[in-house]
């Protein structure tokens, strides 16, 4: 079976982390001779000539470089690459990647044995979903995950153990999208600033009856680097908190909220309401929401 595939990525500054990810992408496609690849990549506004060096460097890659004003961030730097694969059309899928996601040589192998297991079980395509692990401690990072608590939104992450297994929302870290999916789900929500719009995405896709399937092994390394985010904000003075609770690359409660309103608009104002009392009360927050997280009912 042999497979078209459009790579979906949007990238700002950071031009090594982009070049040993293409560099990833070269290693693994020498591999599936079946398997043809274009990347479509949107240069936000970079500062390191992102745009005039990957042309160069990796001329034996098909690679479209598109233009963005440097106010697009994630969610509409996406939709640009993506809506330009679409536009040119032809493509299997679309594989969602973040600049600093390393994938593995297995990710098409086991991209392609998911859409033979999906038709087999579901008679449809789906949304695959590659789960990463930090390069140096081998620990997960991100991929699928189900929600196991209605208001808090608990999750729980879906491990590689070898075998398929469906989950309820991912993030696009490296995750491939069915064109099927895409006919009837389009892209991904412009109302999104920066990120969230692949949990939406993902979520709405399992509620409109798409599988989401969790890949069987391990096809990337991605190093989580969220984990400052409470400790940092817990320090800002108040006016810098609540600047932060609105920022695009903060805590982004414009994002949140959207989310709440489009998939779980039982939680918007219990999100909207504690917004501001982490903003208000940080410290306190922080202890009420641990335990909140940690709490098995539902």
């Amino acid at each position: 079976m042999s497979m078209r595939v459009a790579i979906v990525m949007t990238v700002f500054n950071r031009l090594e982390k982009t070049r040993k990810c293409l560099s990833c992408i070269r290693e693994s496609l020498s591999q599936y001779p079946w398997l043809k690849v274009k990347i479509f990549l949107t240069d936000d506004g970079s500062s390191d000539n992102t745009a005039e060096v990957v042309p160069v460097e990796f001329k034996d890659l098909d690679i479209q470089i598109l233009k963005g004003d440097g106010n697009l961030f994630w969610n509409a730097g996406m939709n640009n690459s993506w809506r330009e694969a679409i536009r040119e059309g032809g493509y299997d899928g679309y594989l969602w990647m973040n600049n600093d996601t390393y994938i593995h040589p297995n990710l098409w192998e086991e991209i392609k044995a998911a859409e033979e297991y999906s038709q087999a079980n579901f008679g449809k395509s789906g949304i695959y979903v590659g789960s990463t692990q930090d390069e140096v401690t081998k620990e997960f990072t991100y991929g699928g995950f189900d929600y196991v608590n209605k208001w808090t939104l608990l999750d729980s992450f879906k491990i590689p153990n070898g075998e398929f297994q469906l989950c309820q929302c991912a993030h696009g870290n490296v995750t491939y999208v069915s064109d099927q999916v895409v006919k009837k789900m389009g892209v991904l929500c412009e109302k999104y600033l920066h990120g969230g719009g692949d949990h939406d995405y993902t979520y709405l896709a399992h509620k409109a009856g798409f599988p989401l399937i969790v890949l069987r092994e391990y096809v990337a390394y991605c190093e989580n680097d969220h984990g400052k985010e409470a400790k940092d904000f817990n320090n800002m003075n108040m006016k810098q908190r609540f600047k932060y609770l609105y920022s695009p690359r903060g805590l982004n409660l414009h994002n949140s909220l959207l989310m709440q309103r489009r998939c779980f608009p039982h939680r918007y104002l219990l999100v909207l309401t504690t917004g501001y009392l982490r903003a208000l009360f940080p410290n306190l927050y922080s202890k009420v929401y641990m335990y909140a997280r940690t709490r098995k009912n539902k």
